[in-house]
């Protein structure tokens, strides 16, 4: 029956860890490459691993793994925004970029939990 009535509580601290470390891999990636449409890459994989490693637990439904994705990738997308300079008068392509990542980072969290969420039981 699997765990039909125990309610898993989720240790924030590992993913803040796990988010901290896709943070700093997406601080790194700027400034290894100054373009901008590559600095997805580090934290959008590190989306994707914990993607599938709450697939393959199957322990994951839908509202947990996108609270999860959401929570790890919000920080890990940060230094996106912090790496970029954006002076005064530019106030904004800073609002467009910034609704630009979020955006970005609800649709890979929207996707990494349809995948990650686990089977329907039938008993």
């Amino acid at each position: 029956m699997g765990n039909l009535f125990l309610k898993e509580k989720e240790n924030w601290w590992a993913w803040l860890l796990w988010s901290l470390i896709g943070a700093s891999l997406s601080f790194y990636s700027s400034y290894v490459t100054e373009q901008v449409h590559y600095l997805f890459i580090p934290a959008s994989f590190l989306l994707f691993g914990l993607t599938w490693w709450m697939n393959y637990s199957k322990r994951y439904e839908f509202s947990r793994a996108f609270k999860v994705l959401l929570f790890v990738g919000s920080i890990s997308f940060a230094p996106l925004l912090y790496t970029q300079n954006y002076a005064l008068d530019e106030l904004t392509k800073l609002f467009v970029d910034t609704g630009f990542v979020f955006l970005s980072l609800t649709l890979v969290s929207l996707m990494g939990a349809l995948i990650a969420k686990r089977p329907k039981q039938y008993y």
